[in-house]
């Protein structure tokens, strides 16, 4: 568990599933893709009496807004539980009240496929559950909706098969790969440090000011060359991937039509995202 903010201050915010620390600007965990708390995450020894049941629901096929989105439902009635990763750990007297979120969670989750559209499915069975998670984030990201089937079996429109077969292809499209994600073919002459650095100083500038020429400019020439950098040594895949996402929305809320006050608070978190490399 991370015990440090940015820049080696004190957390303000934390990831309620893995417990790292962020300053409060920090709208979501680097390594995650949740939603940051205000509150430290409760150790799952703690959840109830000693000696209290305790029940596990797991929510890897969950997407991290519907993760999210649970973890606020939780918080809301104050009802007492803990995260192991994507598993959600609460007292078994408190069922009932969980059962009734994950439905809400349920019905609430979008984009939502289609009951008469043409499907397509997709087996899982092999894939371990940090590949289901990085799958099902990648779909949320890409606005394609999906559900799972009775046999857990991942099914989208069918209209979205090749988008969908391309995210595959980005996840390394295996049981074998799935721990490593397929990045740029690298960049001669290029340091992932330097466009890292270049990448923070344009976020910088553009916080305070979304109009920003230089900021603008060196965010768009950043953004080229990060998609083009095979990943850096000493980087996770998963943690690479999560700096590449960042950037890339502020690149597109840049480009956009959102109000400075939008752009300006994107390019917060990015700045507070790649401080931690720089």
């Amino acid at each position: 568990m991370c015990s440090s903010g940015v820049g080696g201050s004190e957390p303000q915010v934390w990831c309620f599933q893995c417990g790292a620390g962020y300053a409060a600007e920090v709208a979501s965990c680097v390594e995650c893709g949740v939603a940051t708390v205000d509150r430290p995450p409760t150790d799952a020894a703690e959840v109830g009496e000693a000696g209290e049941d305790q029940l596990e629901y797991d929510l890897h096929e969950y997407s991290s807004q519907s993760r999210t989105m649970m973890e606020s439902l939780l918080l809301g009635v104050g009802l007492p539980h803990a995260w192991h990763g994507a598993v959600l750990v609460v007292r078994e007297a408190d069922e009932q009240q969980v059962d009734e979120f994950v439905d809400a969670v349920q019905r609430a989750a979008t984009p939502a496929l289609a009951a008469d559209a043409p499907r397509v499915a997709y087996e899982l069975e092999g894939f371990d559950d940090d590949y289901v998670t990085r799958l099902t984030a990648a779909l949320d990201g890409a606005g394609i909706a999906y559900g799972f089937d009775n046999d857990g079996d991942l099914e989208v429109a069918a209209a979205d098969e090749a988008r969908v077969d391309g995210l595959f292809d980005k996840l390394a499209g295996g049981p074998e790969g799935a721990d490593s994600v397929e990045f740029g073919p690298g960049l001669d002459g290029v340091d992932a440090h330097d466009v890292l650095s270049r990448l923070f100083v344009a976020s910088d500038r553009l916080q305070r000011n979304p109009r920003d020429r230089k900021g603008n400019r060196n965010l768009a020439r950043g953004s080229e060359e990060i998609g083009q950098l095979a990943l850096p040594f000493g980087f996770e895949p998963r943690t690479w991937r999560a700096v590449l996402d960042q950037v890339q929305t502020l690149t597109d809320i840049v480009g956009s039509d959102a109000t400075p006050d939008e752009i300006a608070g994107v390019a917060g978190a990015t700045r507070d995202v790649l401080h931690h490399f720089v």
